[in-house]
């Protein structure tokens, strides 16, 4: 098994081990624009002047078909690659289709976004958590890339939901633990997103944890003027003061149906 990962930094990995591509810096952006965009045709010019723009045409076509050359030299180390042939040559076009064999977590991600916007059956906790764990970054985290910046908030916005997914089913079980770490992975990656801050406000609070959930609102909100220059939102202000005023059953069942909520107010239904 061949596993990309494209999330995060860039890395691919053989069998568990790590392999460290000889593309240089413009072939592991082009290897990167192929991985994410599996099946689709690239002319080959456009690539060329995409990552090769300082270069006259012809060496940019030959700098690309080096990268490719070396990049299908990778793949053959997968026993199940059979030379290699899944990135090909198709007239003047470059494509790369996603085998069995290869595992690209950018795929993974989107694969479920788009099941859970569809008719397709809803993943179990753990079939959702495992994408989760796969998010380790922005796509091409560190290289700020113009041609990047699309794709990547494409792919973010993909996990944020797919964050929700899970974070409402943990929420459906009462499993306040990990619906709070699930707060707190969107909001490492997204810090403004007070959706979630007043869903971890909330399960901390439920989870016995009010000091915790004030410990944290006083961080956030900190950061959210100093960095932003604006102030939290009322539904947040609101919760806070149930949160730091709970003293009732009746108080905590109020927390609770708002923590419950499965009100949200971003989609992806057209991400991909």
């Amino acid at each position: 098994m061949m596993e990309v990962s494209l999330l995060g930094p860039f890395s691919i990995s053989i069998n568990g081990k790590r392999v460290y591509p000889d593309l240089g810096r413009s072939g592991l952006r082009m290897a990167a624009h192929l991985f994410v965009s599996p099946g689709k045709l690239h002319r080959r010019e456009k690539i060329a002047d995409l990552f090769w723009p300082e270069m006259p045409l012809e060496r940019a076509r030959a700098a690309l078909n080096s990268a490719m050359w070396r990049l299908r030299k990778i793949m053959c180390q997968d026993p199940n690659s059979k030379g290699g042939g899944n990135l090909r040559s198709v007239g003047d076009n470059v494509i790369f289709d996603l085998e069995p064999w290869i595992q690209v977590d950018t795929s993974v991600v989107c694969g479920v976004a788009k099941g859970i916007c569809g008719s397709v059956a809803p993943k179990t906790i753990p079939d959702l958590q495992r994408v989760i764990d796969l998010y380790q970054g922005p796509f091409m985290d560190g290289d700020d890339d113009a041609a990047f910046l699309e794709e990547r908030e494409r792919l973010h916005t993909c996990f944020v939901e797919i964050a929700h997914e899970l974070l409402t089913l943990y929420i459906a079980r009462r499993d306040y633990q990990n619906a709070t770490t699930i707060c707190r992975k969107v909001l490492y990656f997204d810090p403004y997103r007070e959706f979630f801050v007043r869903k971890i406000l909330g399960a901390l609070c439920l989870n016995e944890q009010r000091a915790e959930a004030a410990s944290f609102y006083e961080r956030w909100q900190k950061s959210l003027r100093d960095d932003i220059g604006v102030a939290p939102l009322p539904e947040t202000l609101d919760l806070l003061r149930m949160v730091r005023g709970c003293k009732s059953v009746e108080d905590v069942e109020t927390i609770r149906a708002i923590v419950h909520s499965s009100r949200y107010d971003v989609s992806i239904q057209n991400a991909w």
